[in-house]
């Protein structure tokens, strides 16, 4: 399968999407709906089901710099 400028520039929308989407849902109706949102966004947008994921938050390090799972990267999106 081949991956297109256009292909890319979706996942960047979706990805931006998702951020606004969890912000609200945490505005909105609390941490358990902005939690649903951010579990939504993974399965969506990252292949955890399909292996293994090197997923790292923007300006992390240290000995997190990477998370590893899927608890781990929803844990950047709702902290």
């Amino acid at each position: 399968m081949t991956i297109v400028q256009h292909d890319i520039l979706n996942a960047l929308s979706d990805w931006g999407d998702s951020l606004i989407a969890i912000s609200r849902a945490y505005e909105d109706n609390g941490l358990g709906s902005a939690r649903a949102i951010a579990e939504q966004t993974l399965d969506k947008l990252y292949g955890f089901e399909l292996g293994p994921v090197l997923f790292k938050p923007t300006l992390s390090g240290g000995p997190q710099t990477f998370r590893l799972t899927k608890i781990g990267a929803l844990s950047y999106f709702i902290g």
